[in-house]
């Protein structure tokens, strides 16, 4: 399993740095960020990506895709104790601070590793060794989250059976940097999950999301108008894709297969582009329809600060819901693809249509690229004539 560490540092000015590794981070610009409600929208100034962070409502934590964030300070302390850092490669680094001295060690137990002084002064960490060698670094850590450290931008882990060995403390202690619920029971899990499913599919209209048979929306993203309607009795998906109101491509799903038409030809869709517009009838909030419910498996992953993360399998498809413990609206979904990695879509600008609570707005990331999806009207329930899935000609 490879480990990916993200740190960055969000400034006043709403700037941010993520190269805490550089001798300058304390001014260095990487990118530029906004917070708008629960949303934290980065900008990297190198490629103009874009990376959106989902805050819970203290700001404490934040998810973006799989992974998960906690805020921590600059340090004006370094807090005793043995900190480790595992690499991917297997290698372990480990520091060692007690009563203003360290120690450069992978293991408490041997005698190897170098040691000296250090001090602290707004997140420099300056360190003096025995041999008269120097180096800094940066250093961000919280008086609350004391099992992390974060070290020129790697997280180093609070190791206490290492030290427990040493002699430091007694024994390890069982307590975690965040309170995360978690349980042995696997009925106990299905069973937390699909609750949290169904409670959100109250929030979000309940009868009138169940009895939801076909649907029309249409958005716009890219300077491109998307128009997709739905038959879910049929198990038909439509989305036309139009440039400044001319129709520049359609493609439609029907069960397994599919096509696409560019005005030109015909093409078969892709198993790939198939399961993407699958999700249409499956994921997200048409996700929590009763009938999708009663046919899904819903796993409870993590309950940590005011999110839950659940895994959801339905029609051999899998997507995690995140869920607002207080609201129990539906945050964001991930979905992990072998061929296109992890994509994150967060919801925000819910608004009632119908008897349902619908986002206006999706912002869907993959990697560092964000892309903004504003929803310009949905239609519930249309009756969508017979020639409206019939193969056209000519645009």
């Amino acid at each position: 399993m490879v480990r990916t560490d993200y740190a960055f540092y969000f400034r006043p000015n709403s700037s941010f740095c993520s190269g805490l590794d550089k001798a300058d981070w304390q001014k260095r610009i990487d990118g530029t960020y906004s917070i708008t409600g629960n949303q934290l929208k980065m900008k990297f100034l190198n490629d103009g990506s874009e990376k959106i962070i989902l805050l819970s409502v203290t700001g404490e934590t934040g998810q973006s895709g799989a992974a998960t964030f906690v805020r921590l300070n600059i340090s004006t302390a370094v807090p005793n104790g043995f900190y480790k850092f595992v690499r991917s490669s297997g290698k372990t680094d480990g520091f060692y601070f007690t009563d203003g001295k360290f120690k450069r060690t992978a293991t408490l137990t041997t005698n190897n590793g170098d040691g000296g002084s250090y001090t602290i002064n707004q997140g420099q960490l300056g360190l003096k060794y025995d041999n008269g060698k120097t180096a800094s670094y940066s250093l961000f850590n919280d008086n609350n989250q004391k099992q992390i450290v974060v070290i020129n931008g790697d997280i180093y882990y609070l190791d206490e059976e290492e030290m427990a060995k040493h002699g430091d403390i007694a024994k390890p202690t069982t307590t975690t940097a965040a309170p995360i619920v978690t349980t042995s029971k696997s009925n106990d899990i299905l069973e937390a999950g699909m609750n949290l499913m169904k409670a959100a599919n109250q929030v979000h209209g309940g009868k009138s999301l169940d009895n939801l048979n076909s649907l029309k929306a249409v958005m716009s993203t890219n300077n491109l108008t998307l128009t997709m309607m739905a038959d879910f009795n049929r198990q038909i998906v439509r989305l036309e894709s139009s440039l400044q109101g001319n129709v520049i491509l359609l493609e439609q799903m029907e069960g397994n297969s599919g096509w696409s038409f560019d005005g030109t030809g015909y093409a078969a869709l892709t198993p790939q582009r198939v399961t993407e517009l699958k999700r249409y009838l499956y994921c997200g909030i048409l996700g929590l329809k009763a009938p999708i419910l009663e046919k899904s498996t819903a796993t409870l992953q993590t309950t940590q600060y005011d999110l839950s993360s659940i895994m959801v399998t339905v029609n051999s498809m899998r997507a995690g819901y995140i869920i607002n413990n207080k609201s129990n609206k539906l945050e964001a979904l991930i979905m992990v693809d072998p061929l296109s990695g992890t994509t994150t879509i967060t919801y925000s600008d819910f608004k009632k249509t119908g008897g349902i609570m619908l986002p206006y707005t999706e912002i869907m990331q993959a990697g560092k690229h964000a892309q903004t999806i504003t929803y310009e009207s949905y239609d519930l329930n249309p009756s969508f004539p017979a020639n409206a899935w019939t193969k056209p000609n000519k645009f």
